[in-house]
């Protein structure tokens, strides 16, 4: 893999050749992406899949008198990104006019060491990453007897190079690592079986837990069985940590700027207002350190910083990439995001999660007289809407008594809206916690009371 210091030196050198192929006038930019990732996936002691992915590329902006043209090359050579540079310029006269189509400037971009990559990911040998997947299954099935099996157990990393320049000055690069394991046991109780599951992520292998990741799922998927269905009412519910992260993904979709213009999100039109209860604030900070999407900058080149969306439940502002910001009359808040460097860059979290407050779960759900604790949701894309902020989720939970959990729940659905969850937020645990698997996700325990919990009995 090139390193970061020697792409963005050529993409440098390509800008200024570019310049000649565009003409004067017009404004160029070149992204640059390299990724190369292991996934390993065992089932019953062998190994299932083991897929290896490696791409690199580079995408092409290209802007004339507010005509944006887009195109990409897959590969790191001037022959093909010239072309690439041709392509754009030629699709850029053919697209509407608009003045908030802009590149960055240069600024000091000079965070300092990020803690997000580290060699012991490229360093580690295939077969000691397998051994990872088949030693978290082998852990998973002896905890418990009833554990009889595993649906899948996960390990999975990659390695990345970003760089970024254009004709304005903009110049920057950097190197990131990750990797994340996870597992989904099944246990049995005659002939009902319940699902379990936890995971653990980092920027190298000796970071995971397995021995944690594995306790965790067993004891999720235990912790169900003989669970049946509850009588509907409204009541206090506790969102577990990875469910209040999943929660923060409706979030994240209604505090993008892109879907506020759009009229898309159920907090357009509501900056200054009390959206949420005083325990709510929401930060998205690019700079976290060793944070799932942390990076110096963002994917047009503008300086990742940290940013309070929510603060003590009032709305401060939203989600930004250059576009955006220009539209609405502010500054870039660092939040262009690519999937690849096939997109151009739209707006996206980085690192966006729910401050903590104080107390563990344990000891929130001591506070809860009558209740649910909530350990599962099914199908939070689908049954949270951010254009509504509309909620109907199936879940899975235990049921709070005298402030200890109890009878294990299903079939049961949480109705409601977005507001009313954020606003009747009584409780705010210390126990964050981020998703691999929602970008960059995180929340704490959550306490919300005045639920409505549909069931059947």
């Amino acid at each position: 893999m090139e390193s970061h210091a020697d792409l963005v030196a050529r993409l440098e050198e390509w800008v200024e050749r570019g310049r000649a192929l565009v003409g004067a006038g017009a404004e160029l930019e070149l992204y640059a992406q390299e990724h190369r990732g292991l996934t390993v996936r065992v089932f019953r002691g062998e190994v299932e899949s083991l897929r290896y992915a490696h791409s690199r590329g580079v995408g092409v902006r290209v802007l004339r008198e507010g005509r944006l043209g887009y195109a990409y090359c897959t590969g790191f050579d001037w022959r093909d990104c010239s072309r690439a540079v041709e392509e754009a310029a030629a699709n850029a006269r053919f697209s509407a006019p608009d003045e908030h189509n802009l590149l960055p400037s240069q600024v000091d971009r000079t965070p300092g060491d990020l803690g997000i990559y580290h060699p012991e990911v490229e360093e580690t040998a295939s077969r000691d990453k397998v051994d990872l997947a088949l030693r978290l299954e082998k852990l998973t099935i002896s905890l418990d007897p009833r554990v009889k099996r595993v649906e899948t157990a996960v390990y999975a990393d990659g390695v990345s190079v970003v760089a970024v320049a254009n004709s304005l000055g903009v110049s920057g690069s950097y190197r990131s690592s990750d990797c994340h394991c996870y597992v989904f046991p099944i246990a049995e109780d005659g002939e009902e079986s319940q699902t379990g599951f936890s995971f653990d992520q980092g920027v190298r292998p000796s970071d995971l837990d397995l021995e944690r990741v594995a306790r965790e799922a067993a004891e999720r998927a235990l912790c169900l069985l003989g669970s049946r269905s509850m009588p509907s009412r409204r009541t206090t519910v506790v969102l577990d940590n990875m469910v209040a992260a999943e929660f923060m993904g409706m979030l994240a979709a209604a505090l993008s700027a892109e879907a506020v213009l759009k009229g898309r999100s159920f907090l357009a039109g509501k900056r200054g207002e009390q959206v949420a209860s005083s325990l709510v604030t929401v930060v998205d900070d690019g700079l976290l350190p060793g944070g799932p999407s942390t990076a110096p900058f963002d994917d047009e080149g503008v300086p990742s910083r940290r940013k309070e969306l929510i603060r003590d439940g009032v709305l401060t502002g939203y989600l930004h990439n250059m576009y955006t910001a220009s539209r609405s009359g502010t500054q870039s808040t660092g939040n262009a995001t690519r999937s690849s460097f096939r997109e151009r860059p739209g707006v996206g979290a980085t690192n966006l999660f729910l401050c903590e407050g104080k107390g563990a779960r344990e000891e929130l759900v001591r506070g809860v007289d009558d209740g649910v604790l909530i350990l599962q949701v099914v199908g939070a894309h689908a049954g949270a809407n951010p254009v509504s902020g509309e909620i109907s989720l199936g879940a899975l939970g235990l049921r709070i008594k005298n402030g200890e959990p109890e009878q294990p729940l299903r079939e049961i659905t949480l109705a409601g809206k977005a507001l009313e969850f954020l606003r009747q937020t009584v409780a705010v645990g210390e126990d964050l916690r981020f998703l691999p698997f929602e970008g960059s996700l995180g929340a704490p325990t959550v306490v919300v009371e005045g639920v409505m919990v549909s069931g059947r009995g």
